[in-house]
């Protein structure tokens, strides 16, 4: 259960569902989510039924190891407003305004793939191939 109080036990177990979640980006979040009590995720490291049923109901265009979620370095977003879960454009566009240098918005114009609520590193796929993240199961 998602609560509005700046420190989401919600969020933190969705963070903890795989060990090793990137710190950098949690760090970012849980830093955002101080200044912004309503800013959740409802997602972030994905196996590989997880990412295989993401892909089969269009949520994601990736198969299992080539998202960034299969490697604990990439969350889904929401914000709670009123008890209700919601993808507010304009509150998106504040939050992206504290992006850290090394982390990608897929809401901004021009990113490959439009995905309001996705954030992820920008250079997941640099730290795969050096052997430094690895597949959350």
């Amino acid at each position: 259960m998602h609560s509005n109080t700046g420190n989401c036990l919600g969020c933190a177990k969705i963070f903890n569902r795989y060990t090793g979640f990137y710190e950098p980006l949690k760090d970012w979040f849980f830093n955002v989510q101080l200044k912004q009590p309503a800013f959740h995720i409802s997602c972030g490291g994905r196996g590989q039924i997880d990412q295989e049923a993401a892909f089969a109901r269009g949520a994601s265009n990736a198969h299992w190891l080539q998202s960034a979620h299969n490697y604990n370095c990439a969350i889904d977003t929401f914000f709670m407003i009123d008890g209700q879960y919601r993808l507010d454009a304009d509150l998106f566009e504040q939050i992206a305004k504290e992006l850290a240098p090394d982390i990608d918005w897929y809401g901004l114009p021009g990113s490959s793939f439009k995905e309001m609520p996705h954030f992820e590193i920008r250079n997941w796929l640099d730290l795969v191939k050096q052997g430094l993240l690895h597949p959350v199961e």
